[in-house]
């Protein structure tokens, strides 16, 4: 076939026409391809910004947790008033000491801290006060101690103090001597000035023991402590936990004493000065264990440590004086422990005895001392004005031998003063026994309050007051304590 021309032409009109066809697709395709990179672009920006902000969120959430385990894990290890270790990160570092002083061989030692008159700080100012005097202390204890040392509240006002490495006696006493001087300097709460002591119970680390028991330990001898007479430090001693033993012992058997209803009441006779004869009966308890009456002076103390016993016991005595009254017509006077001048549960027993009971509110007697008034002041006069309301009468008992005598004679209102047998062992051989004896019961007369002479035992302490009509007296040198049928035989005839 011969090619043309013409031919030629139209095949290059086609060739053109196809190459510019061509060219406009290319351009179409490749302004679709920049569109849709373009719209990659964007959505891998979009993608990158989403990622960012989701790190962010997940690196917030990881800060987040991890403030919230720390503040779970201080919660849980740290004392939430104090900021002192609490009982969990205490117990956790004892156990570490302890596998750390078996293993170097290097003892440690442990201190179990009480305060002495919180609770009363407490019940008088409030526990916003006792809060602050808390955090005071721990501050001052923290000063005291060494930075290798670890101090906690382990709750209420007990503290510990784990001295590491140390075993030295003389150091340890120098540490808590500085503890005891330190707490009992005043603490200054707004305008109050607040006073509160420290008994220590200190026990030094014996190699392969178990951690409870140096706890249990240490605990024992701040028992002993505060027992002795407050304020002061003790070591433990293996003789403390054999006396804790026979304590917790009768303290079982006081229960079932209870129980079993093996105590009895004994009186000691009150004696007028005028006439010598039976106005009136100390109630003194007394407690048959198997047939044998146990001294009172082994089951009181325990007693008195236990305010539910206390109560109790105390609470029986009285409905049974109640009793006992209805068959004599004398007065009664009833012994009442500071443990019951803290609340108002001896108001609510009267009150539910008045209900049950008639008697003549006058024959009784209520007997305080010094002593428990100056533990709780506040508090113990609220509770001993209601009785006086309630129409019984008080009693003080022990005059002078407390360090605010007058004071009590001023904010209580007492009926009878009970002098303290120490103020006439004297009067016969000292003119300023003498002369003393004789102010305090002139005082008394001028304050129309009634005297009672304690601890009469031979007849020349009587002489000089015979006749007296607002003096009684009160000893041996009339009467032992005597059961209840005895008193009935002695007053009848």
């Amino acid at each position: 076939m011969q090619i043309t021309k013409e031919m030629l032409r139209e095949e290059i009109k086609t060739l053109k026409r196809a190459s510019a066809l061509h060219a406009k697709y290319s351009v179409s395709q490749y302004k679709n391809v920049l569109k849709t990179l373009d719209a990659l672009k964007k959505e891998k920006e979009l993608l990158e910004e989403k990622v960012k902000q989701r790190t962010l969120h997940l690196e917030t959430e990881i800060q987040e947790k991890q403030a919230l385990t720390h503040k779970l894990e201080k919660v849980a290890k740290y004392d939430q008033l104090t900021g002192l270790a609490n009982r969990y990160l205490f117990l956790h570092e004892l156990q570490l000491v302890q596998e750390e002083a078996n293993l170097l061989e290097k003892p440690f030692s442990l201190m179990f801290i009480d305060l002495d008159g919180f609770k009363l700080v407490n019940d008088t100012y409030g526990h916003e006060v006792g809060d602050v005097l808390l955090q005071s202390v721990a501050k001052r204890l923290q000063t005291i101690v060494r930075k290798t040392d670890m101090v906690a509240r382990l709750g209420g006002d007990e503290f510990t103090v784990i001295l590491r490495d140390l075993e030295d006696k003389k150091k340890v006493k120098e540490i808590a001597s500085s503890i005891i001087k330190m707490i009992k300097q005043v603490i200054t709460i707004d305008s109050l000035k607040i006073y509160v002591g420290s008994s220590i119970g200190i026990y030094i680390y014996k190699f392969d023991e178990n951690y409870q028991d140096v706890i249990v330990k240490a605990d024992i001898a701040m028992y002993e402590a505060k027992k002795s007479g407050k304020g002061k430090y003790l070591f433990f001693d293996s003789y403390m936990q054999e006396h804790l033993q026979d304590t917790m012992l009768v303290k079982d058997k006081i229960k079932n004493a209870l129980k079993e209803q093996t105590f009895v009441n004994f009186y000691q006779p009150i004696i007028g000065s005028y006439d010598l004869k039976i106005k009136g009966v100390e109630v003194l308890m007394r407690w048959r264990d198997g047939g044998t009456l146990v001294s009172p002076d082994i089951f009181i103390p325990i007693l008195e440590e236990d305010r539910n016993l206390i109560k109790e016991v105390t609470f029986w005595q009285i409905e049974d004086t109640f009793l006992k009254m209805q068959k004599i017509h004398i007065s009664f006077s009833l012994n009442i422990s500071v443990k019951l001048l803290n609340d108002n549960d001896l108001i609510e027993k009267l009150q539910s005895l008045d209900k049950k009971y008639t008697i003549d509110k006058k024959r009784i007697f209520f007997e305080v001392t010094e002593t428990s008034l100056s533990t709780n002041f506040k508090i113990a006069s609220q509770i001993l004005k209601e009785i006086k309301n309630m129409g019984y009468n008080l009693s003080l008992d022990d005059f002078g031998t407390g360090y605010s005598s007058l004071a009590y004679l001023r904010e209580f209102p007492f009926d009878v003063m009970k002098i303290d047998k120490k103020f006439l062992d004297n009067v016969d051989k000292s003119s300023k026994d003498e002369k003393l004896l004789e102010s305090i019961i002139h005082m008394a007369h001028m304050l129309d309050m009634k005297i009672v002479l304690e601890g009469i035992e031979y007849k020349e302490q009587i002489n000089r007051f015979q006749k007296n009509t607002y003096i009684k007296y009160q000893g041996f040198y009339f009467s032992k304590p005597i059961s209840f049928s005895k008193l009935l035989e002695r007053y009848l005839n």
